[in-house]
């Protein structure tokens, strides 16, 4: 299964984000309008606002589409060679940089490499810009971390009523179309869910 951004990745880029409700742009220049948790997009107009049911939903639909980019070898070639810090990291730049950035800093380039290069991302409208700055330095740092081998690694023990319950939420959430991605109901059937993927799991539920 690909990867997921853990909680520690979804921190990070709610750290700079912010959640504003009504329509903005950070830098004059920005071709599109920005609202809630950094959504970006032709989508979003001017003077828009939304509540913030609506932009915890935005979030997950971008979180997936960021890591998505990131666990594409089209974008990131040495993607199954990121520990899970890596990965939360690359998330972080691309939501913020985009998909095209993202491929420009990863091509032909070791993870080593890649990270000689996050910081080179700090600019808006052609200026080095002090935000930028600050969280591609926290993208480093979090990439350069060494992944700590801790629980979240390991199978889950759960009661057969919590596996029933989870998997009711979970069919509910394929359902509604906030995940796509059926091999969850299959993992949980097997029994082979980790307690890092229930972090996951666990963050799409409560933004219902």
């Amino acid at each position: 299964m690909s990867h997921k951004i853990s909680r520690a990745g979804i921190s990070l880029i709610k750290s700079f984000e912010g959640c504003r409700l009504k329509a903005y742009k950070p830098v004059p220049t920005e071709e599109y309008w920005t609202i809630g948790w950094g959504h970006y997009g032709p989508d979003i107009k001017a003077d828009m606002t939304i509540t913030q049911a609506q932009a915890d939903s935005m979030l997950v639909a971008d979180l997936a589409k960021y890591e998505a980019y990131v666990n594409n070898p089209a974008y990131v070639p040495v993607t199954a060679q990121l520990n899970q810090n890596q990965f939360d990291a690359l998330v972080s730049f691309c939501y913020n940089c985009g998909n095209g950035s993202l491929k420009k800093l990863c091509t032909g380039r070791t993870p080593a490499e890649i990270a000689q290069n996050i910081t080179k991302y700090n600019k808006g409208g052609g200026n080095v810009l002090a935000g930028l700055m600050r969280r591609r330095q926290e993208e480093l740092e979090l990439f350069n971390k060494a992944a700590e081998a801790t629980k979240e690694d390991y199978k889950l023990e759960l009661t057969t009523y919590q596996w029933t319950t989870l998997r009711t939420q979970v069919k509910t959430l394929l359902d509604e179309g906030k995940i796509t991605d059926k091999s969850w109901l299959d993992k949980i059937d097997k029994k082979t869910l980790t307690t890092s993927e229930l972090a996951w799991l666990s963050f799409v539920v409560a933004q219902k």
